[in-house]
């Protein structure tokens, strides 16, 4: 009998194959269905827990009565998880069937590369070095039973992506939950004990205004979004000592570079540097979004597949549904941008709109920090807004303030010059430049323009300046003089090496460039601008507009 069972048993294990899965494995369970029990399906996918025998495994199932439960191995399956589905066809009705059968082959040739989990690079590690030795313990905040809750779901999840892990350290910081109005709760660490003892680390901000520029110009745009950017940089095995974090409930090490961190900015900003080296010709990163510009779409093709091919290699992942393929407009930083032209983006005017009334000196510096981001596009800003910055004067940087007709004239002003939805152009270095000025008895203003084949004058930017108690004094000529000066310094990135014109309405400043005038002041000026090739050209007052036109409003109102 046991000869039979033996040689039954050698005959059904044949053609066997030893199974088993790994902890953190993805399966499909073979369980009964919910609307028929005497059905069954496969449900999942689950995530593999832990071993319990040869044959037994604890499967945790999100969504069932009981979230994790123990399977016998030939209840389960492996679950192979597609790369994220990238479509661009809703995105490109502007592309030909062509250009979109490239596009998508493109994608589908690196559909790896795209995935809503972080990736871990190789190419950065982010290390934390102190400057003091002494440890910074602190223990966790008490939160109600809701918030636990909420932190817990967090925990896990962090724990399955790898995010961190299970550990004790010398250092500790409180794990808290930051609960805004109208937005989700969002766990976050509080490095503020230990960002204290950090040294600083130092990296050059962008100059986010020449990136806009250089984006607005495309005819083709590629904005890429890396997937929980910060999470795709590994700790080192000291900054994980450092950084490790408590709860009510728990213990842990990260593993990737949290948010909160001192040098958090500063090490994602190494890690685009790095990974972009060379290609800033067609290419400009800021934070984790990547935008990538061509004038012709074989070039952008072209330069996608480059920047795809780095992105491979330094194994990071791009968010999907954050993607924009081959756009002729997009948002980034703040504008619409492309084709030639930039404008404010909806979102942000909308916030300038919906500002109320300041009554203390912080609320007027925020509503003139959220509307000087855009200050651009306004025609003498900084003239218009004079009886806001006046209202800050005094040495108490808080309090309520003087809200005076001029004050509410200044803050409905600067919100309608942003209804009209103005638009600026992109600077064409292959064409002349022209810089329009005027100087009124509160300020001086100014604006770069370019002539298109069609002969249209189009505008770049617009600069302004409100007059200090000294040059207020500056006699007529002295206002215009320091207006070009002002003028031509600020726009040096656009004016150097190239020759372009002037214009002005005020007729003694046609010869200012040969240095007639016997004012030293004057004098000074004219040997400042002596590196810059350009000539003074006369417009008359009713043709000078772009400069002229608030001006003379804002000081008779």
């Amino acid at each position: 009998m046991e000869e039979m069972q033996v040689k039954r048993k050698t005959w059904y294990d044949k053609n066997a194959v030893k199974r088993e899965f790994k902890d953190g494995d993805l399966v499909l369970v073979l369980a009964t269905s919910r609307a028929n029990k005497l059905a069954v399906q496969w449900i999942g996918p689950g995530t593999i827990l832990n071993k319990i025998s040869e044959t037994n495994y604890l499967v945790e199932i999100p969504g069932r009565r009981e979230t994790s439960q123990i399977y016998h191995i030939n209840m389960l399956k492996p679950y192979y998880k597609r790369p994220e589905h990238v479509n661009a066809s809703e995105l490109n009705k502007h592309l030909h069937d062509k250009q979109m059968d490239r596009l998508r082959e493109l994608l589908n040739k690196y559909s790896k590369c795209f995935s809503n989990n972080p990736g871990l690079t190789n190419l950065v590690e982010h290390e934390i070095q102190l400057v003091s030795d002494q440890p910074v313990r602190t223990k966790p905040y008490r939160m109600s039973h809701r918030q636990n809750e909420i932190l817990k779901n967090e925990i896990n999840r962090m724990l399955k992506l790898g995010i961190i892990e299970v550990g004790e350290s010398d250092y500790m910081s409180p794990m808290i939950l930051v609960e805004i109005a109208g937005k989700e709760p969002r766990p976050c660490i509080d490095y503020r004990k230990l960002n204290g003892i950090i040294r600083t680390e130092y990296f050059p901000l962008p100059n986010i205004e020449e990136r806009v520029e250089k984006v607005s110009a495309a005819k083709f745009i590629t904005v890429f979004d890396l997937s929980k950017g910060y999470w795709q940089i590994p700790l080192s095995k000291t900054a994980q000592r450092y950084a490790a974090f408590c709860t009510s409930f728990g213990t842990y090490r990260p593993l990737r570079m949290s948010f909160g961190l001192k040098n958090a900015p500063y090490f994602f900003s190494k890690l685009m540097a790095e990974l972009l080296n060379g290609l800033e010709d067609f290419v400009v990163p800021y934070l984790d979004d990547i935008a990538i510009f061509s004038d012709t779409w074989e070039s952008h093709i072209k330069h996608m597949e480059t920047v795809l091919q780095r992105i491979k290699r330094a194994k990071l992942t791009i968010k999907p549904s954050k993607c924009k393929f081959a756009q002729q407009n997009v948002k980034f930083l703040g504008h619409i941008v492309g084709q030639g032209f930039r404008t404010p983006s909806e979102i942000k005017v909308q916030a300038v709109l919906e500002f109320p009334t300041p009554r203390t000196k912080t609320q007027i510096r925020a509503f003139l920090g959220i509307a000087g981001y855009y200050q651009k596009y306004i025609n003498l800003f900084s003239v218009i807004a004079a009886p806001l910055t006046d209202a800050l004067k005094g040495r108490a940087k808080k309090g309520e303030i003087k809200w005076t007709t001029e004050c509410e004239n200044a803050f409905r002003e600067l919100k309608g010059k942003l209804i009209d939805k103005p638009v600026l152009y992109a600077p064409n270095f292959e064409r002349e430049f022209i810089v329009q000025t005027d100087a009124s008895n509160a300020g001086m203003g100014a604006v770069l323009t370019q002539l298109t084949e069609q002969g249209e004058e189009h505008p770049i930017l617009y600069l302004s300046k409100k007059f200090s108690e000294v040059e207020k004094r500056y006699c007529t000529t002295e206002k215009e003089c320091a207006s070009i000066v002002f003028a031509i310094k600020r726009l040096h990135y656009y004016l150097d090496g190239n020759s372009f014109l002037v214009m002005t309405d005020h007729n003694p400043l046609v010869w200012l460039n040969r240095n007639v005038s016997s004012n030293p002041r004057l004098m000074r000026w004219a040997l400042a601008l002596q590196p810059y090739n350009f000539r003074i050209v006369h417009r008359s007052g009713k043709s000078h507009k772009n400069a002229d036109s608030l001006c003379r409003s804002v000081i008779d109102n």
